[in-house]
């Protein structure tokens, strides 16, 4: 696989280190931001194929990291993970320019799917 290097946004432990493990073993390389504030900067900062954005996050929250990297990249994919049920986010989410999302708990498979579709990874 080609690697991509990706942003993950996730201040929850568990589900952090669960989507670092998939995206090793689909040959990715990432970074951590823990919160919305931090996800700007770095994406202000550094070069990303793909941004996974949980949209409940601490100091700032998803959604106005979301519109804050817009500003930034307009073209970069955003991936919205969320628990919740995606009706309840999924219009404020594409208004704001995410170009997909996933429920929390994804498989390796749906992760690998949505990265193939906005990204150039290829196996």
């Amino acid at each position: 696989m080609k690697s991509i290097h990706i942003l993950i946004v996730e201040d929850d432990d568990d589900c952090r280190l669960f989507t670092e493990m998939i995206l090793k073993e689909l040959g990715c390389t990432f970074e951590i931001a823990l919160n919305g504030h931090e996800s700007v900067d770095k994406v202000g900062k550094g070069k990303f194929d793909a941004v996974l954005m949980d949209v409940l996050m601490p100091v700032m929250k998803g959604y106005d990291a979301i519109a804050a990297i817009r500003q930034i990249h307009i073209n970069l994919p955003i991936i919205v993970v969320t628990a919740y049920r995606i009706d309840l986010v999924e219009q404020k989410c594409f208004e704001l320019g995410v170009n997909d999302y996933l429920i929390k708990p994804f498989q390796k498979e749906e992760l690998a799917e949505k990265l193939k579709k906005w990204t150039v990874l290829r196996q």
